[in-house]
């Protein structure tokens, strides 16, 4: 089955009409769309990278709060943090004399806690 042909698909119990909510369907994507798409989640794929991401969730986190908080060494930081920036999934802003890292938006946020949810799922 083409990509095309997933243009229409819902969440179970929801309607093609519920444009309020989180789950708007499939946007129409062209190769170079799906190509960007897979970029993201192998760099989320990565663990190391994924807990940067879990540590600025809520609040904008410095590099050496991040290396503190996931045990990664202040190089390896900064080499995750720029693979994060480049897939716009991180951003910086200079506080000071300091960087700051944040999720780059609502979309990376809501990608991260539904996946969250459904590794927590009961399994049959």
């Amino acid at each position: 089955m083409a990509i095309e042909d997933h243009q229409n698909c819902q969440p179970v119990g929801s309607s093609a009409s519920e444009k309020d909510g989180c789950c708007q369907g499939l946007p129409e994507l062209e190769h170079k769309g799906v190509e960007s798409l897979s970029n993201i989640f192998k760099t989320l794929g990565d663990e190391g990278r994924l807990r940067l991401c879990l540590c600025c969730f809520q609040n904008p986190c410095s590099v050496s709060e991040l290396s503190e908080a996931t045990g990664q060494s202040q190089s390896l930081t900064s080499h995750n943090l720029r693979h994060l920036r480049d897939a716009r999934i991180l951003v910086s802003k200079k506080v000071g004399r300091q960087v700051h890292y944040e999720l780059a938006d609502d979309h990376i946020r809501h990608v991260i806690a539904d996946m969250a949810h459904h590794v927590l799922e009961v399994h049959d």
